[in-house]
């Protein structure tokens, strides 16, 4: 039974270690990141923890701010950014929970979801990964889980045909279809959910379990690291689990913001790089065919708006992000992108 720690048990219990490992990697979110650890260390949490946060070379003053408020928080620092997985597997690494609490610096967790999620982990006797709904600034709801990706599902949301189409199987995300309005319902908060994927700003699962799995595969810079986590957790016999009655407070592309060229073309190598790991060469090079058609419609699309609209600013930098893109995906070699 989970107890209310004192000031000196937060971060480490003699009996064996917290329960839980807290890993955050952060990149110049200082602020944000402040906020977060203020929501995790309060006086009345009702289980132990320690943080680990790794930071992917920031330079905003992050290591100062943490070590200033949070001198308890152990912290790992980078020299150059190397992406979401392998800055969480170091931080793993060095974890001493029973459970691994995965969490994006631009969240704030409410006081009942953790206990909330541990009593679900620890009401059987199966490993499992839990996570909650994500809500955004103003309690907005946000797109929180999703079924793996395949061929199909992907050629279906990118081209929205899935919004007119409402067969399960070419749905990439689990809420009800609405024909009547063509869109997506928010689903209901009254059952616990068996998903195949849950969004990787926050989710807890037991640490032996991800390091049995092998952790976050290193190859995929940022963007489907942790779907490919929990497909290998699926095929362990670990599913994941999504408790809508309560939720964390997700700002969102905190960090993706900051280089929108490279962030924009990262999540399309790592969805390449997914369905090669998962689908084969096939699947993955029709995707990007396909997605090479839609890069060059977008840039063709960028430059005729900055021409005929005149809205210079925007145009430029998406008809820059869609030249990348296009670029990117060009050179992509698959030799050696999967196992």
């Amino acid at each position: 039974m989970l107890t209310a720690p004192d000031s000196s048990e937060a971060e480490c219990r003699p009996s064996g270690g917290p329960d839980i490992s807290v890993v955050i990697v952060s990149f110049n979110t200082r602020a944000l990141l402040i906020e977060c650890l203020e929501s995790l260390y309060r006086p009345d949490q009702v289980f132990s923890f320690e943080t680990i946060i790794v930071d992917n070379d920031s330079h905003d003053g992050t290591a100062d701010a943490v070590q200033a408020g949070f001198p308890q928080v152990r912290m790992i620092q980078n020299e150059e950014n190397l992406g979401f997985g392998t800055a969480m597997n170091m931080g793993a690494a060095i974890a001493r929970g029973r459970y691994l609490m995965v969490l994006n610096p631009d969240t704030l967790v409410p006081p009942e979801t953790i206990p909330r999620l541990l009593g679900f982990l620890e009401s059987e006797n199966e490993p499992r990964l839990a996570s909650c709904h994500l809500v955004g600034p103003q309690k907005s709801y946000q797109l929180s889980c999703a079924r793996f990706p395949t061929p199909l599902r992907i050629f279906m949301l990118f081209t929205r045909l899935a919004k007119v189409i409402p067969i399960e199987s070419f749905q990439s995300y689990y809420e009800k279809f609405d024909w009547d309005n063509l869109a997506l319902d928010e689903p209901g908060a009254d059952s616990v959910w068996q998903v195949d994927t849950v969004l990787g700003a926050f989710f807890i699962l037991p640490l032996d379990e991800f390091r049995k799995a092998g952790g976050f595969d290193e190859r995929f810079f940022m963007h489907f690291e942790e779907i490919d986590l929990m497909k290998k957790l699926e095929t362990r016999g670990c599913h994941t689990y999504m408790i809508p009655d309560v939720s964390v407070m997700h700002y969102g592309g905190a960090s993706t913001k900051q280089d929108y060229e490279k962030m924009r073309f990262e999540q399309q190598r790592s969805l390449l790089l997914y369905l090669h790991k998962w689908h084969g060469m096939s699947a993955a090079q029709s995707i990007r065919f396909f997605l090479i058609i839609m890069a060059l419609i977008r840039y063709v699309s960028a430059i005729a708006s900055e021409r005929v609209r005149g809205r210079e600013h925007s145009a430029s930098q998406f008809r820059s992000a869609s030249r990348a893109i296009l670029v990117g995906l060009l050179r992509m070699n698959f030799q050696s992108s999967a196992d």
